[in-house]
């Protein structure tokens, strides 16, 4: 069982889409992290920004299932959490709304479920309720409830949604 899952993962990371190669570089460099091998750890988010200039920061909280369909110029801060089944599109940013929010842990909780699309900045000390969609170009910067749908600058709801 565990050599089809390596023979899967080096498939993907060889020969897979650029979705599957970067949320696999993600979820190795997480796996040593953990493990204790920072240089390997180091290595592999140097090569994700590298290769999708995608950043996601050492200490920021991916939980199972996250998808980046196309992997380009997302940026995810130091205190992002991101719970289960989360998608996040191309040139989406997550973080703090300004200087020193790092220090505080100002930063945004995506709850599960969320679909963040093309070009969304979700910015400070907020949350995004589960099965909620953020518009493309959408600027968050105030909470978002549960299965509602986020768009324009500032962001504004539309509507909420129907149980799924």
């Amino acid at each position: 069982m565990k050599i089809k899952l390596i023979l899967k993962k080096f498939y993907q990371l060889n020969f897979g889409s650029g979705s599957q190669r970067a949320t696999l570089l993600y979820d190795l460099a997480k796996y040593f992290q953990k493990k204790g091998f920072r240089a390997v750890s180091h290595l592999l988010f140097i090569r994700l920004e590298r290769d999708y200039s995608t950043y996601i920061h050492k200490k920021s909280r991916i939980g199972p299932g996250f998808k980046m369909p196309h992997p380009a110029g997302i940026v995810i801060g130091a205190g992002v959490v991101i719970e289960d089944n989360v998608t996040v599109y191309q040139q989406v940013t997550l973080g703090g709304a300004r200087k020193g929010d790092y220090l505080d842990g100002n930063y945004p909780h995506i709850k599960k479920g969320t679909v963040i699309f093309a070009g969304a900045k979700i910015l400070g000390k907020l949350t995004v309720g589960e099965n909620s969609v953020i518009g493309a170009n959408a600027v968050v910067t105030k909470d978002v409830p549960d299965n509602c749908i986020a768009v324009g600058i500032p962001a504004r709801i539309l509507k909420k949604q129907g149980n799924q």
